[in-house]
């Protein structure tokens, strides 16, 4: 599988909506596959494992969510300067 590399440029407050959307998606998707009939049976430490393995594009918004994370934190000290 080949692998995509995205660079997209933000503004702070765009970052910062754009954070809180991929939260709440991320949110809702997983509260609506996590206690679904398919992963009942499902032992607690492997259900999020199968989960992302089902539902790829999790993966995806937890990536995106952790690298804006740590750019919006790299830019919070060169703020208060």
């Amino acid at each position: 599988m080949s692998k995509i590399n995205l660079q997209i440029e933000l503004d702070e407050q765009q970052a910062k909506h754009y954070l809180q959307w991929l939260t709440s998606q991320f949110n809702l998707t997983m509260a609506d596959v996590w206690y679904s009939d398919r992963y009942r049976n499902v032992p607690v430490g492997k259900r999020g494992p199968k989960v992302l393995a089902d539902v790829p594009h999790l993966s995806g918004i937890c990536r995106t969510r952790k690298a804006l994370e740590q750019q919006l934190a790299a830019t919070g000290p060169e703020r208060a300067q």
